[in-house]
């Protein structure tokens, strides 16, 4: 079986995986108001850390998913990874973090891409710092010459910010059960916002991924009760008078319930 699948799932309400009925509030108000980002940091070291909104996904193929739902739950929404890749959605890129001074380590040499991180982050937050005291900042020689306009700096800056956000700290040398996860990531670009598939909302500073009926392949839910009220959930969308609501009722997603994927 190929270990890596077109589906592209997001696992939802982590911090409720024990409790389905909340997990289905918050697939209903996915469904209804977009997928929302959430606050994310990645650390580096004594870089310090960069934040962003990202949404996280998994390419583990859904049989192969037992680890993984240990961690996130069984309530998941499996994209379309071509839908992903159309609104900038890419692989993160793991990385070790740790350091040469790790005597036990020092025969590994995978620290040298953590400190090259450290560099580039560290001075990407210098200059977003500097950015930020001085909006009109350029970059000058000795002689006043400018080198590098304020303009091109701002852009050059948030292309870090956006790059970097992509990476992924995988824990201990020996640990390598983030890499485990696969993950996708989803981080609000110039282009998603400009398309519509990303829109901002600006009473609470949050970002949404407003998806298409089209952009799903189908649902995962923890048990058949539950898938249950997922049908009906879809069915009463019929209703409504957003016809990106109505698609769903229309033209129903699959829905698989996680516990009988090995009862066949």
């Amino acid at each position: 079986m190929i270990a890596i699948s077109d589906n592209l799932i997001h696992f939802l309400g982590q911090k409720h995986k024990e409790r389905p009925d909340k997990q289905l509030e918050i697939f209903k108000s996915i469904i209804r108001n977009g997928l929302r980002f959430n606050k994310s940091r990645v650390k580096f070291g004594a870089a310090g850390s960069l934040a962003n909104q990202v949404i996280c996904f998994t390419d583990i193929p859904l049989s192969f998913c037992d680890d993984h739902v240990g961690e996130y739950g069984k309530f998941g929404i499996g994209f379309k990874k071509l839908a992903i890749k159309h609104c900038g959605g890419n692989p993160v890129r793991y990385f070790i973090n740790f350091s040469s001074g790790d005597v036990i380590r020092e025969a590994d040499h995978r620290w040298s891409m953590h400190m090259n991180l450290q560099i580039h982050s560290e001075f990407a937050m210098k200059l977003y710092s500097k950015l930020r005291e001085n909006p009109d900042l350029e970059l000058c020689d000795q002689h006043g010459q400018v080198l590098i306009g304020n303009e091109s700096l701002k852009n050059w800056n948030n292309a870090q910010w956006t790059i970097l956000s992509f990476e992924k700290e995988t824990g201990e040398v020996f640990d390598d059960r983030y890499y485990k996860e696969r993950e996708w990531r989803l981080v609000p670009l110039l282009g998603n916002m400009e398309s519509g598939a990303v829109k901002y909302d600006q009473s609470d500073d949050s970002y949404h991924y407003m998806f298409s009926r089209e952009d799903l392949n189908m649902v995962v839910t923890p048990s058949d009760d539950m898938r249950v009220e997922v049908h009906e959930f879809f069915r009463g969308l019929e209703e409504e008078d957003d016809e990106r609501l109505k698609a769903f009722a229309k033209n129903p997603l699959p829905l698989v319930a996680y516990d009988e994927l090995h009862s066949w």
